[in-house]
């Protein structure tokens, strides 16, 4: 939504400019007067009611009419000397602005059919997320609540391991990079991790540079053995990017339930603080 709110206030911008440069142009070189003024702007008013396209028309008409008359009064001596500017103004500007208006029509034009995909993406799978192709948090929670209650109901006999990894320097890495690498870089991570997946584990990412695998049936005896291959193929991760193997610096936290007192009276919100936790002393357990 942001984002789309920004490409108005640039469109909106570019038609303020527009309507700046066609009215110098038509007083300074024409000599209209306010009423020709009015006539003008009212006309392009009309074309911005009646839509964009019909705006990047009326201006694709104008620059027409500029160009040739710019281009008569380069080729006649007298209005050269005269209006050698104006001419060069008249060929260049209008045209210019024109096709920058229509350049940022078609992107606006663009996203909002993105737009409309990934809406019906969303709606046909709510439980993935549309960047990473993961499973999203939603998914993530009503997982996490169905293996809560297995764990309680059979705890001779079920156990499950969660498991974070987490995109540190966040803020630094999205201003480096851009939203778009920033965006593939997730793809990217979301892909290495889930090579290196048991067959039974899922994959989530739940937003902020944050993933999380489950692995139904992994103990807390034999769960550092996912951490242990994560941690081994950190830097392939900045590799494959084409980053250097030590620019991408990830977290990793690790939660298992095997018992019933473990999970008794536990909400989801609690298991996932406390994962959270977990990723957030990684790094400090490590110089330790």
């Amino acid at each position: 939504m942001k984002l789309k709110t920004v490409d108005n206030l640039v469109f909106v911008g570019m038609l303020l400019i527009l309507v700046y440069q066609y009215a110098l142009l038509y007083l300074s070189v024409i000599n209209g007067s306010w009423l020709n003024f009015l006539i003008v702007a009212g006309a392009f008013g009309l074309g911005l009611l009646l839509g964009r396209t019909t705006y990047i028309i009326l201006g694709g008409v104008l620059s027409f009419v500029s160009m040739s008359a710019g281009g008569l009064m380069l080729l006649m001596p007298y209005t050269r000397e005269m209006y050698f500017w104006s001419a060069i103004a008249l060929v260049t500007i209008t045209p210019l602005t024109t096709y920058l208006m229509y350049l940022l029509d078609h992107q606006l034009l663009k996203r909002k059919a993105l737009a409309a995909q990934l809406a019906k993406l969303q709606q046909e799978k709510p439980d993935y997320e549309v960047i990473t192709g993961a499973l999203n948090e939603r998914a993530l929670r009503q997982d996490v609540q169905q293996e809560l209650k297995l764990v309680f109901y059979h705890e001779q006999d079920y156990r499950f391991t969660l498991t974070m990894v987490k995109i540190d320097f966040l803020e630094s890495l999205v201003n480096f990079l851009g939203h778009a690498r920033f965006n593939e870089l997730l793809r990217v991570t979301a892909r290495h991790l889930e090579g290196m997946l048991f067959t039974v584990d899922h994959l989530y990412y739940i937003g902020l540079g944050k993933f999380v695998i489950l692995s139904p049936m992994l103990g807390m005896e034999t769960a550092p053995i996912m951490k242990t291959k994560l941690k081994t193929n950190i830097d392939d991760i900045a590799e494959t990017f084409g980053l250097a193997r030590h620019a991408l610096v990830l977290r990793i936290g690790q939660v298992s339930y095997s018992t019933q007192d473990t999970v008794t009276n536990r909400s989801v919100d609690d298991t996932l603080a406390q994962l959270e936790r977990s990723a957030e002393t990684d790094i400090v357990k490590e110089y330790l």
